[in-house]
Formats: structure tokens, sequence, C-alpha cells
């Protein structure tokens, strides 16, 4: 449900609502749970202004003019600066059902719909036409003629179509940047480096070839793929060895690994100790400092 600081104007069509953000003098919050965000997905078009996106346990920071979508069934969090404008539509299951066309890019259309985009850029001849878009579908749900439904509708597709070029389907000209390529890459390791995702899933859900994919991402740091996943997992898994008492078996399972062993492997081939062992350090570094041996583990 909103919380928000911006006084929006919301129009209702068949299952699809649009409010448009002002720039108001306070933040502007929404929170999605999880079971009520079963029924509806989120779209947001941010045109000046900032925020950010909080998944999970992942923020995410957006900087306008860019694009959020939260799918059905996602829970999660979008933050807002005072002064952010531009739009938010709000999208049924049912509507999200009908508006998917019955062509070849059926398919991967709502393939990619089902995926986030957390704050990917825009230049801005896109974001102008996707603002014209839901500007033309609330003029459609304002007039209120005959075949306002179908008008609707049609004026989604449209607006889905942008969104699903700009998460990697089709041949979208700002997906092309290996700039937004490698931003695109790193908010999907965000949010499924724990589900050990392969680089070729990574690869299919962005619409290019393993290989490019492994191309862009060594030039622009120098590593593969698979290691920023795996720095990403390590990073985790050192901040739940200090900051979390959970065992090593507890923070494997919440890491996504298969079995404690396979953790520990994964952590000593990396850091050259055992997650145990990198503890007990961590322990004796704090009593060192602490000066006392009640500090010690």
């Amino acid at each position: 449900m909103p919380h928000t600081g911006l006084k929006p104007t919301r129009i209702d069509g068949p299952d699809v609502e649009v409010t448009d953000l002002t720039g108001g003098l306070a933040p502007a919050e929404w929170v999605f749970a999880a079971e009520r965000a079963r029924r509806s997905a989120h779209g947001f078009l941010l045109i000046s202004g900032r925020g950010n996106v909080t998944l999970g346990e992942v923020t995410s920071a957006v900087a306008a003019p860019c694009v959020v979508w939260l799918p059905g069934g996602l829970g999660g969090q979008v933050r807002l600066e005072a002064g952010a404008r531009g739009a938010m539509i709000t999208v049924s299951e049912g509507a999200l059902a009908r508006v998917v066309p019955a062509t070849a890019i059926a398919g991967p259309l709502r393939e990619g719909i089902d995926h986030p985009l957390l704050g990917v850029p825009l230049d801005a001849r896109a974001a102008g036409a996707i603002g014209s878009d839901l500007a033309a579908l609330r003029q459609e749900v304002g007039d209120d003629l005959p075949g306002m439904r179908e008008a609707v509708l049609s004026r989604l597709c449209l607006v889905l179509i942008a969104f699903w070029r700009l998460g990697g389907g089709g041949a979208s000209p700002p997906q092309s940047s290996p700039r937004m390529l490698v931003q695109n890459f790193l908010q999907l390791v965000e949010l499924n480096a724990r589900r050990h995702w392969r680089v070729a899933d990574y690869a299919r859900t962005m619409g290019i070839s393993t290989d490019r994919l492994n191309t862009a991402i060594r030039r622009a740091t120098g590593v593969t793929p698979l290691e920023l996943v795996h720095r990403r997992l390590l990073e985790d898994a050192e901040a739940l060895l200090e900051r979390s008492v959970l065992q090593v078996g507890e923070i494997a399972d919440a890491l996504g690994f298969r079995d404690a062993g396979y953790f520990s492997r994964f952590f000593s081939q990396r850091k050259g100790m055992s997650p145990g062992r990198f503890r007990q350090q961590l322990g004796l570094r704090r009593g060192g400092r602490d000066g006392s041996y009640a500090a010690w583990p």
C-alpha cells in the first residue's frame, strides 16, 4: 500500500491505475506486501529526482531518467526523494493476462514482465515515449469513450513492450549500450546470486547470448560474470559470519548452498581459511581492540 508525501492524481481504468508523481515537498514511499502484490504489478517512470528500491535485503539506488518494474508476487518498497516527478502504473494480473498480444513475442514478453527492473536508465527519447504512452492511457480513461477498455489495453501493451525491451527483450537501442548491459547484470546478481543462477540464466533473462555477456563484463570489470556472482556471495557470507549468530550450516542454507560442506569449500578456496576460522579471527581482532578476554568468542 502507498505511503506518500506526494499528492498524486489517480485515474482507474480496466484493472489499470495510473498515478502522476508531481514533485511533492516530502519524500514518497510505497510498500508492496508480497501476498497483495500477487494481484498486481507496479511500474515507475522517473522523469526527475532520485530514490531507492528495496527487494528483500537488497536496496538499489535509482536516479532519473529511469524505469522501475516490480512484477506481481514480488513484495518490496519504492522510496522517492522529495521533488521526484514521473508516473506510476499499477496493473492487475487479469489485465496482464489479457494485454499480451497473440504474436511471436507473446512468450518472451510474458517471461520478461515476470522479472524486475531496478532503475534501468533511459535516454530522453525513450523517457518521452513512455511518458506519452502513459499520458495517452490516462486520456483514454478520462474521456471514457466507446471502446475505452480496448484502447487502454492497447496503450498498456505499448508500455509493457517498452519495459520488456529495457529488460533485455527485443532489439532495444538502450539495451545495446555496454554500460546499461553491465548495470542490468549487476542488478540481476543482487536479486539472484543466492539462487545460484548460471551465467546462461543471466544471459537468457537479459535477452543476449552468453558470449556477449561474458565479453561485456570482462571488458568493463576485468573478470568474468561468474566471478562477480561469487564475489557477491562471498560478501554476503563475510557479513553473516561477522554480524550474525547463525551457525555455518544455517549461513550456507541462507546463501542457497546445497550443504554446509560445499559452502565451506567455496569460502575456503576464496579466503584461504574455513568459515569457522574466519569468524574466530574476527573475534580475536575484536577482543584485541576491546582489550578484554570477555570479548573473545
